[in-house]
């Protein structure tokens, strides 16, 4: 009984520490997103492209879009992740209820993922096939990352 018991907290200290890395300390905080010109397109990506007005107008659009739908679900993980801290300082955590957390945290992360491939497909399509080819080299060498690289 002792031995499950520490194999289960060991598992729920491991599955938290996970849970820690996998956001990259964006804590609820979706404006960290936005904050290299937008949904981990850097102003600079964004400038190589030689965007229209009306392109730049749209990417403003899909940006507000993404942000729309990602605000709630940050709250979620931030709610999540406070929950996980308060059951990880009691005297004796409760393996089960901290993995339920985790893995109820999990599928809110899966949710920003599938918002961000959204915004990813929309953004592509707004691009000009040359603006496309040259995004996706950009993308490749490092220069433009897409909104999962920085975020999970």
């Amino acid at each position: 009984m002792r031995r499950s018991l520490s194999s289960s907290l060991a598992l729920a200290f491991l599955l938290a520490g996970m849970l820690g890395a996998q956001t990259f300390g964006q804590k609820g905080n979706p404006s960290a997103l936005f904050e290299h010109g937008g949904a981990g397109l850097s102003s600079a990506c964004m400038d190589a492209l030689g965007l229209t007005d009306a392109q730049k107008g749209s990417i403003g659009q899909i940006r507000s879009d993404l942000m729309t739908a990602v605000q709630p679900l940050f709250e979620q993980r931030r709610g999540f992740h406070d929950q996980i801290e308060a059951a990880l300082q009691v005297a004796t955590p409760d393996p089960t209820a901290i993995g339920r957390l985790v893995i109820a945290d999990h599928g809110v992360g899966e949710q920003i993922r599938t918002e961000h491939s959204k915004f990813q497909t929309r953004f592509e399509a707004l691009l000009s096939p040359d603006q496309l080819a040259n995004f996706k080299a950009q993308r490749e060498n490092g220069a433009c990352s897409g909104p999962g690289k920085r975020f999970h």
